[in-house]
């Protein structure tokens, strides 16, 4: 019975409620029509957990299928021992034998940057000092004084910096001998000698081929704890290649001539000639000292001009922090010891000096990636590489482009080795970190240029679907 007068009773209660429905909706009409101030604010037609309400990642996929296309045609043409290497936020985007070790040339100088940020910090100073075994009286000092080197790589002249196209910084001799001046001496019954003991004596590297030594290029001043002007003994007014200058034989002695010359252009008569020699160990009056910039400023001049002698000096100096006298072969052993400790892969990593003239180096894209994106340490090492179309070795490059001004890089060039690693900033606001190694005997002519279309391809990504086709579309209620 129930059953069937279930169905009825149902219709029976729609009916009733499309009746009550209907009059509601009737006296809703008998009232006058209500006018909105403004119209009602659009309302997003996509759901909630829909992807479309994350177009960054939508677009992503398609926009890293378009760039590993793009440099899939760049690797193409690359010599067969190449790397390429790009990462955004130290995630591979990109990865082309980016753990093969291969000659590295200057970029080599990023670990070199590395190790003397982690060992000394960025706001270590190198302090010269001049020292005598008694106080002078009456401005007179009885005796010898010593001009002791710390290692600073940039102790030079006003003359001597000026004529690079960038504004380094440097440390100024001058400022030490006014200083010395300023204490009143106007006598010394000694000698000023040169103390370089806080590194070795060697010269230069001695694995290095022959053409990089006195003679020839002069890819590096003399190496010396103690070195003036990096070392030169003369040197062109206007050109600042090296190989038109002319290294001391023994750069602490230079560097005390040079100092004992700037005192008596002071005024001040000193009684003996100037030479090399450790100070004694009861020398203990400082009459005055100079500071360097800081570490991390001094990285920047290395890395932006790509200075061969900086690098080798800051290697020695690494090495000097484990043992005295610091030397390359110590310095080699810190190089390695930072990379075995830090979360950085070294593997595959040879280092055999510090500028990277050295064909014994290898280091992989993985390195030099991963040395770009370390924390605070990449920091310091990002703020000295060279912009292009701007600074540095990357003055002449990439002018005119997509890419002056949002490339920086330190780049790399012997005779069998073409090579680059740095920052790009994308022209859609993105930050990727990359590197690329090419070695090959004899290098392809267009070899820069190849590089060059590849960080073309990274200032351009993401390429991909418009993000304004993937985020969520406003409806108006009407």
């Amino acid at each position: 019975m129930i059953r069937r007068l279930l169905p009825p009773l149902v219709l029976a209660l729609l009916a009733a409620g499309a009746f009550l429905q209907s009059q509601a909706a009737d006296r809703a009409a008998d009232q006058p029509p209500t006018i909105s101030a403004e119209p009602p604010p659009p309302r997003l037609s996509t759901p909630l957990l829909s992807g479309r309400r994350l177009p960054e990642r939508l677009q992503a996929p398609e926009a890293q299928r378009r760039l590993v296309a793009a440099l899939d045609h760049g690797v193409a043409d690359l010599p067969p021992s190449s790397c390429l290497l790009v990462a955004e936020e130290g995630a591979a985007l990109y990865d082309h034998q980016g753990t093969r070790p291969l000659i590295p040339a200057s970029t080599q100088k990023l670990l070199t940057a590395a190790a003397a940020l982690t060992v000394y910090g960025p706001d270590h100073v190198f302090t010269t000092r001049v020292v005598a075994r008694t106080s002078p009286v009456g401005g007179v000092l009885d005796g010898d004084v010593w001009l002791i080197g710390s290692g600073d790589p940039l102790l030079m002249t006003s003359a001597y910096a000026d004529r690079f196209d960038d504004a380094l910084p440097y440390t100024d001799i001058e400022d030490l001998a006014d200083a010395v001046a300023a204490t009143g001496v106007h006598t010394i019954n000694g000698a000023v000698k040169g103390d370089e003991g806080l590194f070795d004596a060697v010269r230069y590297v001695e694995t290095w081929p022959e053409r990089f030594r006195p003679g020839a290029q002069n890819q590096t001043g003399p190496l010396s704890a103690l070195s003036v002007n990096d070392g030169f003994v003369f040197w062109d007014a206007e050109n600042t290649a090296n190989s038109l200058n002319t290294p001391a034989g023994d750069p602490a002695e230079f560097a005390a001539a040079f100092f004992d010359d700037l005192l008596e252009a002071r005024s001040m008569r000193i009684r003996r000639g100037a030479r090399a020699e450790a100070a004694p160990a009861d020398a203990v009056i400082e009459l005055a000292s100079v500071d360097s910039p800081r570490m991390a400023d001094i990285v920047m001049q290395m890395l932006r001009t790509s200075d061969n002698t900086t690098a080798e000096l800051l290697l020695k100096a690494v090495g000097a922090a484990g043992e005295t006298p610091g030397s390359t072969a110590g310095g080699v052993v810190g190089v390695q010891s930072f990379l075995a400790m830090d979360p950085v892969d070294g593997s595959g990593t040879v280092t055999a000096d510090g500028s990277g003239l050295d064909p014994g180096n290898r280091v992989t894209c993985a390195v030099l990636v991963g040395l770009l994106d370390h924390g605070e340490l990449s920091v310091d090492i990002r703020n000295g590489l060279a912009t292009a179309g701007d600074s540095g070795t990357m003055r002449n490059r990439l002018t005119g482009s997509s890419g002056e001004g949002r490339v920086a890089a330190k780049t790399g060039s012997l005779l069998d080795v073409t090579s680059l690693a740095g920052v790009v900033q994308t022209l859609e606001g993105r930050t990727l970190t990359f590197a690329i190694v090419s070695n090959a005997e004899p290098l392809p002519d267009d070899l820069r240029d190849l590089h060059d279309r590849i960080l073309l391809d990274l200032v351009a990504y993401p390429t991909g679907p418009p993000l304004a086709l993937l985020e969520p579309l406003p409806v108006n209620v009407s």
